[in-house]
């Protein structure tokens, strides 16, 4: 038995390719577990995948489509596959502007979740993105999807009703519920609380201006800019407020803005 615990791969057996670029494959392993026995191994191989949750004007876009499995239309983040040789998060900027035509600044990574842990190789690679500018969608041929927004609140709090009478919530994949709980996770860090879904500008100003006076100095400070998009963007008002900061915050009044 060996000490580290670890299964170890001593060959594979290729049994299908195909999907995208034959990047989906059936395999078999022969593994040799901890306990030094070896085992068949049967598992599907995957590139690695991508969600964006993107920020813009106060709310996040979303996209809808039929799958072919589960056999259900399904609500999550902008992502897909990471093509050959592609970085995660060149693949999440492209996917993001495939999808919903937002062209984005910056990333924030968020990590990666295991999407079928045991059963496949996959890993989704998360990230936030901001300083969208919109622009034209370009779907891949078969995609048919539905992009929308949704408001922070939406994402973040329960909905009881549907937790009620059992209804699916409103993300349908688990890696863009991860994507949600690790941004939820970083901008607390932040400061405080997001303003309530019933709070009026002045409220949701006054909640931004004792974030950035207190924010944590150690955070990234485009986290507080996102914080900021998130409490006041969904306002006219705001959206003028955070052209205004985001059109100096790279120049030389980047300081102040």
């Amino acid at each position: 038995m060996n000490n580290d615990g670890r299964w170890r791969r001593k060959s594979s057996r290729l049994l299908y390719a195909g999907g995208p670029r034959n990047s989906v494959e059936l395999r078999v392993d022969q593994a040799q577990r901890p306990d030094d026995v070896t085992v068949d191994y049967p598992h599907v191989a995957v590139p690695d995948s991508v969600r964006v949750l993107a920020v813009h004007r106060g709310q996040v876009a979303m996209v809808t489509q039929h799958h072919y499995l589960p056999d259900a239309e399904i609500t999550d983040l902008p992502g897909g596959l990471v093509e050959g040789g592609e970085e995660p998060a060149d693949a999440a900027l492209r996917e993001l502007a495939e999808e919903t035509g937002l062209r984005a600044t910056w990333l924030y990574p968020l990590g990666m979740v295991a999407t079928a842990r045991a059963v496949s190789t996959e890993h989704a690679h998360l990230f936030l993105a901001h300083g969208c500018a919109p622009g034209h969608v370009s779907l891949d041929e078969g995609e048919s999807i539905r992009t929308h927004w949704c408001s922070w609140h939406e994402l973040t709090e329960p909905d009881f009703m549907a937790l009620q009478t059992a209804l699916p919530r409103a993300l349908g994949d688990a890696a863009s519920e991860g994507a949600v709980q690790r941004t939820n996770a970083s901008l607390r860090a932040i400061g405080v609380s997001f303003p309530t879904r019933t709070d009026d500008l002045a409220k949701a100003a006054w909640a931004a201006y004792t974030v950035a006076a207190l924010r944590d100095p150690i955070a990234d400070d485009r986290l507080s800019l996102v914080w900021l998009d998130l409490a006041v963007g969904r306002y006219v008002q705001g959206a003028a407020i955070l052209d205004e900061l985001a059109s100096g915050y790279d120049g030389d009044d980047g300081e102040a803005a």
